[in-house]
């Protein structure tokens, strides 16, 4: 069975629903999802076609360059490619940058608690899968 990216995307962050008149929608002006990745390491095969995913936006956004007319902005473990100073600044960098009224959603998966710490409980699933039972052996 081949499975899109936005469909991997939609099958982890797709409940997360909150109204524009919450703490996250007057905080952020688009739409943010975040999937705290509880276990598995980014360099785990399930995230192997979407490692890169949002890494050229990084730079775009801490220095507010042109993000090329992005509505939607998808980041798969951005902390790989970020400071500790940066991940603080990421998203107020985002919600700053000139062409943050052209945004519509940002979807970030993540196990950085730097970045996790960003967002309200209403925009982050926790996201575990079944071998996720064998880190526990691994290391215990």
């Amino acid at each position: 069975m081949v499975i899109s990216c936005g469909s991997l995307i939609e099958e982890m962050l797709g409940d997360i629903n909150y109204p524009k008149d919450s703490n996250p929608g007057k905080l952020y002006p688009f739409k943010v999802r975040v999937g705290c990745v509880k276990k598995r390491p980014p360099r785990h095969d399930y995230f192997q076609y979407i490692l890169e995913m949002g890494r050229m936006n990084i730079e775009r956004i801490l220095d507010g360059s042109s993000l090329n007319d992005a509505e939607e902005l998808t980041f798969i473990f951005p902390e790989r490619w970020m400071s500790v100073h940066e991940q603080q600044k990421f998203m107020y960098a985002m919600i700053k940058h000139p062409e943050s009224n052209s945004i519509t959603k940002v979807d970030i998966i993540t196990s950085s608690a730097v970045l996790i710490s960003n967002f309200y409980n209403e925009q982050i699933r926790i996201l575990t899968w079944e071998d996720d039972k064998d880190y526990d052996k691994e290391y215990s």
